[in-house]
């Protein structure tokens, strides 16, 4: 029975040092990190577009290129330490890499329009949504990014309607994107914050 107890205090142990391990490894810090800096960002850009009163939509394409890009590096620094299958990372890279010309595009006020202005942010959005929808099939990768179902529903559906509902107006638009990215950003703090880090970390 000593033996059979010490056996079992020896297994504990190292399973406790093995998760002791696998917390403190960079992973979990990076993922949590691009998580909060997302919400940060969506908090910020959605805030502004609801507070501030833009004029033109090359000025609310400067905020919405800022979010589409930063999400797109985000992503890109998420999947940087996964050890994922080969098919799931260029999936999440390709989805990181295509945000980047989206933002600077509406950055750069290429978007001149509202419909246009829509249109891109709407085709941004769902390219993120549908990349991680698709990406967290794999189980493994649930483990990288904790996106819930709801959020990847919301950028979706977001996105759809973006690029479906003709907006009569820049204040409209601002409106309901702001609303959007707020929305998404709670979602974002909450992922982040009722994870326990050892989840967070990248995949083995």
């Amino acid at each position: 029975m000593e033996q059979l107890e010490t056996l079992r205090d020896e297994v504990r142990d190292s399973m406790h040092r093995a998760d002791v391990q696998v917390a403190a490894r960079p992973g979990g810090a990076l993922t949590r990190a691009t998580l909060l800096v997302g919400s940060l960002v969506s908090a910020a850009v959605g805030g502004l577009l609801i507070v501030v009163h833009v004029r033109t939509p090359v000025a609310a394409g400067a905020l919405f290129g800022v979010h589409v890009a930063v999400q797109g590096v985000l992503q890109l620094l998420a999947v940087h330490e996964s050890k994922a299958s080969a098919a799931v990372r260029w999936l999440l890279a390709v989805g990181g890499f295509a945000a980047l010309p989206l933002g600077a595009a509406l950055f750069h006020g290429w978007a001149d329009t509202v419909f246009l202005l829509a249109l891109w942010t709407g085709c941004s959005w769902l390219l993120r949504g549908l990349t991680m929808a698709v990406s967290v099939t794999s189980p493994s990768v649930r483990q990288v990014f904790v996106y819930d179902d709801v959020l990847n529903a919301v950028i979706v559906s977001a996105g759809l309607f973006m690029t479906a509902f003709p907006f009569s107006s820049l204040e409209q638009l601002a409106d309901v994107g702001g609303s959007v990215l707020m929305a998404t950003a709670a979602f974002e703090a909450l992922a982040a914050a009722r994870r326990h880090p050892r989840t967070l970390r990248a995949v083995d």
